[in-house]
């Protein structure tokens, strides 16, 4: 069966719009202080796993386009350093769409070692630019050990939920 054109820039359009409305919600869910999903002092980046597994199967066009958009949208809700998202997503999400069609499977386990790899280079990059250099080693230590780790592992338990979500799209939108 042959699809047309015209039906696959549908489909493609009702998937992006679909993914851009869970970006969304991800985002107000994280950011808007009602919900609180924190376990201690570790907060899961839910934009950065479904970041992740949406890379997973979209082209490296797709994957830099979206980690822009999505990390201007972080930058305006977050007070990290400005333009801080909107560099490091759309690298990101260009590195794992190349890592996957070059280098790994596309399957859960990738998407494991991705996020946990993707989450830990976040928060390191985020130490760098945002504390490293304006607090104690005290508060180094601190941050790394009680916020950035555990923050890596919650990050990373949740690409199982958004890489079935993605795959099962990506199923029912190209397939």
């Amino acid at each position: 069966m042959v699809i047309s054109p015209m039906k696959s820039q549908k489909s493609i359009f009702k998937l992006r719009l679909i993914n851009t409305f869970i970006f969304i919600l991800l985002l107000c869910i994280q950011y808007n202080g009602v919900f609180n999903i924190k376990i201690a002092q570790a907060s899961p980046l839910l934009f950065l796993a479904l970041l992740v597994a949406l890379c997973m199967f979209c082209s490296e066009l797709t994957a830099a386009v979206s980690g822009v958009i999505l990390g201007i949208f972080v930058d305006t809700v977050t007070s990290t350093l400005p333009g801080f998202n909107a560099i490091l997503l759309p690298l990101l999400g260009l590195a794992i769409a190349l890592i996957v069609r070059y280098l790994f499977n596309n399957n859960i386990f990738s998407a494991i070692a991705l996020c946990a790899v993707c989450s830990t280079l976040y928060y390191l990059l985020r130490w760098i630019f945002g504390f490293a250099f304006s607090s104690s080693l005290a508060e180094n230590l601190t941050y790394l050990l009680q916020t950035a780790l555990p923050s890596v592992l919650y990050t990373t338990i949740f690409i199982i939920p958004f890489y079935y979500l993605e795959k099962a799209l990506y199923k029912k939108f190209y397939k």
